[in-house]
């Protein structure tokens, strides 16, 4: 029996240990992030930092406690994991909104970005109508400028043979 307790407390400390390291990376990660995250965001995560160095630093009092066989350990261990808890249900709620926020902020941006290709496509098709029409106009300018000018260079190419033919029936 007694075998069986040190391992249950090994199990716990080994679960306590892990907690540890799992609640310094997400600390790490948010911190890393801290710039990326709206006001709100970076405003709810500096409220949640002490509370999450709070929830360490019980978990580091109930690993110290479980070192010890004493009933008063036992307590103490129980006690924290119940601090504990309750620090983490704070947490939980505030990596929701958190997570939350960060999302609201990309699908804001998205949206943004969206609108804004939509907008620089309808300036980029309005370019090109405009262009168009002008091309469209420059384009019948010139073309009834060059039947003009081939309309008086046959008139004169005429008037020339005219001119060479009557000079051929006087021979």
């Amino acid at each position: 029996m007694a075998t069986r307790s040190a391992e249950k407390m090994d199990s716990f400390k080994d679960i306590l240990e892990k907690s540890q390291r799992r609640l310094s990376d997400i600390a790490d990660k948010l911190d890393d992030q801290r710039e990326e995250l709206s006001e709100d965001a970076a405003e709810l995560w500096q409220q949640a930092k002490p509370k999450l160095g709070s929830l360490k630093e019980s978990l580091t009092t109930a690993a110290l406690s479980l070192q010890s066989q004493g009933e008063q350990a036992r307590l103490q261990a129980h006690l924290a994991a119940m601090d504990a808890q309750d620090q983490w249900s704070y947490l939980s709620k505030t990596m929701t909104e958190l997570t939350r926020n960060a999302q609201q902020k990309g699908r804001t941006e998205l949206e943004s970005a969206e609108l804004q290709a939509h907008l620089a496509k309808m300036d980029a098709r309005d370019f090109v109508n405009q262009q168009g029409e002008a091309l469209s106009k420059d384009y019948q300018q010139a073309r009834e400028k060059i039947e003009q000018a081939s309309h008086t260079a046959m008139k004169e190419l005429e008037r020339s043979l005219e001119i060479i033919g009557k000079s051929w029936s006087n021979f």
